[in-house]
């Protein structure tokens, strides 16, 4: 097998005595599967945990008399916590999920959180069902199950350690890849301070590029803590501390620009352009970083590619129906449409949901205000 310009010492010898290079795989299609079975759960407990945490809000609002009354701390209620230690648990679950699956299979399934809003919606706050919201969840489903069995099932036959690592960073196609990010990030960047263009697609592809750095920092993260608890520690190699960082860091980066798309924008236009710039940027960065397309035929690609776009075209049917935002009614019973999550998306959903509360609380006391006059 190619060993390309892999040194020596990051070969690793069996007990057999036969040599296994660094970027040698092993099939393992049970992994993906116990994968994508984590991230799907792990969604939906987030779904499930942010209207937990927009019940407590609704009610805490009801019980201070409105938008115009005293807002006692949320902190102090019970139901928040319940909705917060549930959120934990769902991004847990997503954060594991990149320790079995691969990248590519792990945020195209963040449209699991979208589905399960909807659900949520009509099930529970006797929203309607619309046509579009059945077509979408079809849609979804479709392209998440193409997505799971046409993915790649290869991992590296040594695990996830850091030599490994070491060896998926010096690819010369992941250094022209990184450096292509870089650059494009800081152009755009400069050119939206500079020349203050308030352009969500920029804002949004910004977004995206540093969400691909959180997915292959939090697979890196992932896998490095799955290779401990199997028994071969990892907590003596520098990586996993600097790709503990490099997850910090861009996820604050990334639930800032969405913040901003958010605010200047509405639900139904940045969660499915979001959802698609993010999913293309995170599948593109871990077929290039851990090379998780290699060994697919051209139909298992394109089959691959076909689930994605089911996915984009599934969170768009749904969110098209549900522009109205959070806390505009006086029972507080109009839903919202969250985002996919951090690790996949799941952190951003709570930016989105608070965002629209305040805008909503605000646009009502406006409301008031000039009924008055």
């Amino acid at each position: 097998m190619e060993n390309g310009s892999i040194p020596d010492d990051l070969n690793a010898t069996t007990p057999a005595g036969s040599t296994v290079y660094p970027l040698e795989l092993r099939h393992n299609s049970q992994n993906v599967f116990i994968g994508a079975g984590i991230s799907i759960g792990g969604n939906m407990l987030i779904s499930v945990a942010m209207n937990v945490q927009r019940f407590a809000h609704v009610k805490q609002q009801a019980a201070s008399g409105g938008p115009d009354g005293p807002r006692p701390s949320y902190l102090k209620n019970s139901v928040w916590w319940i909705g917060l230690v549930l959120m934990v648990l769902g991004e847990l679950g997503n954060f594991s999920a990149y320790s079995f699956a691969p990248a590519s299979v792990v945020a195209p399934l963040g449209m699991t959180t979208v589905l399960a809003n909807a659900a949520i919606a009509v099930i529970f706050l006797k929203e309607t069902l619309h046509s579009d919201d059945i077509i979408g969840a079809f849609m979804a489903i479709a392209g998440a199950f193409l997505i799971i069995n046409f993915s790649g099932k290869e991992e590296p036959a040594l695990g996830l350690t850091g030599h490994v690592l070491v060896a998926y960073l010096k690819q010369p196609a992941l250094i022209t890849y990184l450096s292509v990010e870089l650059f494009a990030v800081a152009i755009l960047w400069y050119i939206r301070d500079t020349k203050h263009i308030q352009s969500v697609v920029m804002t949004l592809v910004i977004s995206a590029i540093i969400g691909s750095w959180t997915v292959i920092s939090a697979k890196a993260v992932s896998g490095l803590l799955r290779m401990t608890l199997q028994g071969n520690n990892q907590f003596g190699h520098p990586l996993l501390y600097i790709m503990v960082v490099i997850l910090v860091v861009t996820a604050i980066m990334q639930v800032k620009f969405l913040t901003q798309a958010m605010i200047s924008n509405p639900a139904t236009v940045v969660v499915p352009t979001n959802f698609v710039f993010f999913t293309v940027s995170a599948v593109v960065a871990g077929v290039i970083f851990y090379q998780e397309f290699r060994g697919l035929g051209f139909l298992e690609i394109l089959m691959f590619s076909i689930g994605c776009c089911l996915c984009f075209a599934g969170v768009r049917f749904i969110t098209l129906m549900h522009e109205t935002p959070v806390a505009n009614s006086s029972d507080g019973s109009s839903s919202y449409i969250a985002a996919p999550s951090l690790f996949n998306l799941a952190s951003q959903q709570k930016s989105f949901v608070l965002i629209r509360e305040t805008s909503g609380s605000e646009s009502s006391t406006e409301n008031e205000s000039s009924d008055k006059r």
